[in-house]
């Protein structure tokens, strides 16, 4: 696996778990600076940039 790939991998995985999480964050009116910071969080933890 290239580097290419990896990012793309990891970029990926951060997406699909930020919209996983973003509707059970609606759904349950997670206050928004909760969630942003929630979201920030995933990216870093992935080590992609959140290019929203």
């Amino acid at each position: 696996m290239n580097n290419s790939d990896s990012y793309d991998s990891k970029l990926s995985q951060a997406r699909a778990l930020v919209s996983q999480l973003g509707m059970f964050a609606e759904e349950n009116d997670i206050p928004k600076d909760l969630w942003d910071s929630l979201e920030a969080t995933i990216y870093d933890f992935y080590q992609v940039p959140n290019d929203r």
